[in-house]
């Protein structure tokens, strides 16, 4: 359940419960008090006046107040307009199979952060064309619909794109779990809204799927030409406590693979090193046009919890300070 008041949103406000945590305190300084102003007239000297009481008693409840308010995580939402182009989307779409996990040494880049890596700067040469990602092993899974907000795109660049995410339908055939016939969804299962008439599909693979292109071709109708980034060396080895696995071997196959499957979608191929002709080729997709749809975002927060319990080293600091009077 999420709250908003005053323009603030809390994000937990049932933590905010915690505040009521500062009725014990000030019930035991009555209490104490109490015993205090009896044992006083016993033995008849003189004590404290209450307006002495009222800064600590302030202080005893604004304590446990500030720290449920840190709880309740107050957030200030900063809506902002932004402009995209509607006639243009893209979608990065990630191969994550197992030998995607493939390095060229221990501790090396693997293949996925690689491509991870090369998404990031292909991104920026987009502009205000929306971006999606999506996964792929034998089935495609969209992780963002496109956007051009580029914190969204960073982090579910980061947390959401993993090896086996989507995990296969189907058992690994002969070590393969990617077929390239799960993109055929991105034309048939709505990934990209109607409006879109330029449409780009980049493909961050090592090819090493299984064969046959034709369902591909068939799905596509040529309707997607995608755009390969081929994140693939040979040598390369799967890396498990710094041995080799001895069950996978790099397929010297996968480039020619990857030119029959662009072959028979009007789509090409580019090596993982040849950014500038991959940038080229996506523009010449998304072609140019006016940022004309403007929306709202509202995922720039800023948080608050953090300086409300840094607010509360200041009754903590009184506190303690009257405790050595």
């Amino acid at each position: 359940m999420i709250v908003g008041l005053f323009g603030v949103t809390f994000l937990t406000p049932l933590a905010a419960l915690f505040a009521l945590a500062a009725a014990l305190p000030l019930a035991a300084l009555v209490l104490v008090e109490r015993r205090s102003r009896d044992v006083r007239r016993l033995l008849g000297v003189g004590g404290p006046g209450r307006r002495a009481l009222v800064p600590l008693g302030i202080a005893l409840a604004l304590l446990p107040l500030l720290v449920g308010v840190a709880a309740a995580q107050p957030v200030v939402v900063r809506r902002q307009v932004v402009h995209e182009r509607g006639d243009a989307q893209a979608f990065f779409v990630f191969d994550t199979s197992r030998s995607m996990l493939a390095s060229a040494g221990p501790g090396l880049p693997n293949r996925l952060a690689r491509a991870k890596r090369i998404a990031r700067s292909l991104r920026g040469a987009l502009g205000v064309v929306p971006v999606g990602i999506a996964s792929m092993t034998d089935r495609a899974l969209p992780i963002i619909m496109p956007t051009t907000d580029p914190a969204l795109f960073a982090h579910a660049l980061t947390q959401s794109v993993g090896i086996d995410e989507p995990v296969p339908s189907q058992p690994y055939q002969q070590g393969r779990a990617t077929t390239l016939a799960a993109l055929v969804p991105l034309v048939t299962s709505h990934f990209f809204s109607p409006q879109a008439k330029h449409r780009l599909v980049v493909v961050f693979t090592d090819g090493e799927a299984q064969p046959g292109t034709e369902l591909l071709g068939l799905g596509l109708q040529h309707q997607l030409a995608p755009v390969f980034v081929h994140v693939w060396a040979p040598n390369e080895a799967i890396y498990t406590h710094g041995r080799p696995d001895p069950h996978y071997s790099a397929d010297s196959r996968s480039a020619a693979l990857l030119e029959d499957a662009a072959h028979v979608t009007g789509g090409s191929v580019y090596d993982e090193h040849s950014l500038g002709g991959v940038k080229a080729r996506m523009r010449k997709i998304v072609g140019s046009g006016p940022a004309s749809t403007a929306r709202t975002s509202a995922y720039a927060r800023t948080a608050l919890a953090p300086w409300f319990a840094l607010a509360g080293v200041l009754p903590l600091a009184f506190l303690l300070y009257r405790r050595n009077l």
